[in-house]
Parts: structure tokens; sequence; C-alpha cells
């Protein structure tokens, strides 16, 4: 009988061999997936925990007031309450309107302010006299009045586009403000 065990042990063989793969990486939206799932579980069950500790009051939720219940002011006092409490004084804003200050100052008349010359507003300089004119004519739709004045300079001569001459400071600042509304920039020349 010892001779069929061994006869039995040689007949039996051994498994094969696991083959060895390399693992494969999860993909990438099933971890953010699981993170995500991770994260609010744990942040439930912190907040549940510290709600449970007693450092957060309870949530309180507003209830209908009926007619019988308590008179409540508007700061939330009940009203046999807030006269114990320090109110808040808006005398201010009550006796202000009744002062009136009086003042010894006389009224003065505003007169236009009459300027020593002339002036005029250079609202450009050209090198070519096709460009000082369509910007004359730009200018005089905006109702001033304008000129084109050729200077000559050392080797080359400018067409100045300029308006006025304004007499009063009224004029002069109503036209550099009708300028500057229409996005042209200006330069005041006094006349001698």
């Amino acid at each position: 009988m010892q001779s069929n065990m061994t006869q039995d042990f040689a007949k039996i063989r051994p498994e094969p061999l696991l083959e060895k793969k390399p693992v494969e990486a999860p993909p990438a939206w099933s971890l953010m997936f699981t993170g995500v799932l991770v994260g609010i579980a744990i942040g439930v069950f912190a907040c549940v925990l510290f709600y449970m500790s007693g450092n957060v009051p309870p949530i309180n939720v507003a209830q209908p007031t009926t007619a019988s219940s308590s008179v409540v002011s508007a700061a939330g006092i009940p009203e046999e309450d807030a006269s114990d409490s320090a109110t808040v004084d808006f005398e201010f804003y009550t006796e202000l309107p009744r002062y009136e200050v009086q003042t010894d100052a006389t009224p003065v008349e505003l007169v236009s302010e009459e300027l020593s010359g002339s002036f005029m507003l250079q609202t450009g300089a050209f090198q070519q006299r096709e460009a000082a004119e369509l910007e004359r004519q730009r200018q005089l739709t905006l109702g001033l009045n304008v000129i084109v004045k050729p200077e000559e300079r050392p080797g080359r001569t400018l067409y100045l586009v300029q308006t006025g001459p304004y007499s009063t400071s009224i004029e002069l600042n109503d036209a550099k403000q009708l300028l500057r509304r229409n996005s042209i920039s200006s330069l005041t020349i006094q006349l001698q």
C-alpha cells in the first residue's frame, strides 16, 4: 500500500502559476466622484457633531404671531422690556430743520466777467490745408466761428484751425465746453 501512495503523489500535477498582469489605474472621473462623495459625507458628519456639541445655538424657525401673543417692538424686544433698555434718540433729525442760521452777507449779482483783450481757441495745426478745412467744416456744424490761418515755420507751412474771437469769459468757457463735449481739445490764445 505504500507504493500506491507514492504513485498517487506522483500523478498529482502542480497547479500552474498565475500570470502577473499590471494593475490599471481606475478612471479619473470615478476617483473624483468618490472624493466628492467622501468629502460631503465627512462634512455633514462634522457639522452634525459640531451642532450636537452645543456650541451652536439651535436653529429657530419663525413662528407666526397671533393676536394674543405679547407685543414686540421694532428692535425685537418685548414692549415691556423696551423701557428698561437704552433707547436711541433721533432728535437731531427732527430738530435740524427748525434751526436757521442768520448771516450778515449781502447777495451779489453775478455779472459776466469781461476779459482784458480778445481770445481765440486753437483746435488744431495741420500740415495739409485739406485736413484743416475738413476740421473747420466739422466745427462750423457745431455753430462755432472757425477760421483756418496759415502760419509760416522754418521749412514748412502749418494751417491753424482757430475759433473766436471771444471777449467775455462766459463766451470763452461755453466754446470750450462745446469743444470738450465733442472730444475736441483746444488751446487758449490771447490776441494782441
